[in-house]
């Protein structure tokens, strides 16, 4: 995937401001899920969960803000996947999100 955080609108530094927050979301999101997925007490998966939906946001909002439209489908595809592990917890769910962040990170 070509697309790249840069809208020519937004300035140099605030684009970098947009690189670090997602690239910090997207590796808190992913530090998070491992440890979700570790988790056999659900106090402590609610807790990871709570930190995920918030780096969901974050996420969402820096795409929105400062990477190309055509992101707009890998978003959408994280979205489907994230909820997907959450309502069904298993290796393949786990792994397609997990992607998901990958992809993310080659992007950014």
């Amino acid at each position: 995937m070509t697309d790249q955080i840069g809208d020519s609108s937004i300035s140099p530094k605030d684009r970098e401001i947009y690189k670090q927050d997602f690239n910090e979301a997207v590796n808190l999101f992913q530090q998070s899920l491992a440890a979700y997925e570790k988790s056999q007490i659900q106090a402590q998966k609610n807790k990871f969960k709570d930190v995920m939906d918030k780096c969901q946001q974050v996420i969402h909002e820096t795409i929105r803000s400062a990477i190309k439209k055509e992101s707009a489908k890998q978003l959408q595809q994280f979205d489907k996947d994230y909820q997907n592990f959450i309502a069904n917890d298993n290796p393949q769910t786990y792994q397609q999100l997990n992607t998901d962040l990958e992809t993310f990170k080659k992007t950014s």
